[in-house]
């Protein structure tokens, strides 16, 4: 990936043309961080305050999220669409059970079309998401988790799916940090079904990733009915 330097005109709108421009080829695929604002602004030959400005654009749009003192996530490759408003206040079971129709799709998709690449991406992320999960620290294995997700999502080459998934980052990582906070890891974590979904992509084997996506959702999805998330509603577990 390479940025041009910019020239004359709107420093900040241009720096946001070429960033979106960017996202929306995959040089970031959700999920991913971006490069730090010192390397931003040296590439596009511009202030880091136009950087700044550039990425509360993008935010407010929703293609990127601000972590505090992790740095600033791809959400979605495109603006979002009007509909994830909606999403935000959506009750945490509800997004998910959405969510789990849609990354049944995106893992028989994603066993149909992957590339090499992809699946190296999808070890890759697995491992960081083990690591992580041996480390402890909560937020950083929630993020890892996600990302293994969103690699798969873009594996499945489906930007709408890409789209939505991003769509749900925010309630859910609200709601597995929680999960995660208040329960035992090792009683809501799913190494194994993870491990079969990253192998039946890898063999490109549709039903089987659909089968290990089914079992990674059955084991959260319990807890997430105890959860209580800002701004999101509430709806009790029917299990």
């Amino acid at each position: 990936m390479s940025l041009s330097p910019l020239g004359r005109g709107s420093l900040s709108e241009l720096a946001v043309q070429q960033l979106r421009e960017q996202l929306a080829t995959g040089a970031w695929p959700v999920g991913t961080r971006l490069p730090a604002e010192a390397a931003l602004a040296e590439e596009l030959g511009i202030g880091r305050s136009t950087v700044r400005e550039a990425v509360r654009v993008l935010v407010h749009d929703g293609q990127l999220e601000t972590r505090q003192g992790s740095g600033t996530f791809v959400r979605a490759l495109t603006p979002t669409p009007e509909w994830e408003p909606r999403m935000r206040q959506a009750a945490v079971l509800d997004a998910y059970e959405v969510r789990e129709a849609l990354e049944v799709q995106a893992a028989r998709l994603a066993a149909e079309r992957r590339t090499d690449a992809d699946a190296d991406r999808i070890d890759a992320a697995l491992a960081e998401r083990e690591r992580c999960r041996a480390d402890g620290a909560i937020e950083p294995f929630v993020d890892a988790d996600l990302a293994f997700h969103g690699a798969i999502v873009a594996a499945a080459h489906n930007a709408l799916l890409q789209d939505m998934f991003a769509s749900f980052l925010t309630v859910l990582r609200a709601a597995l940090v929680e999960v995660v906070r208040d329960v035992v890891l090792d009683d809501v974590d799913s190494r194994q079904a993870h491990a079969d979904l990253a192998r039946a992509i890898r063999d490109r084997d549709p039903a089987a990733a659909m089968a290990a996506t089914h079992a990674n959702i059955t084991v959260t999805g319990g807890p997430l009915g105890h959860v209580d998330v800002p701004n999101a509603t509430r709806r009790s577990s029917q299990s």
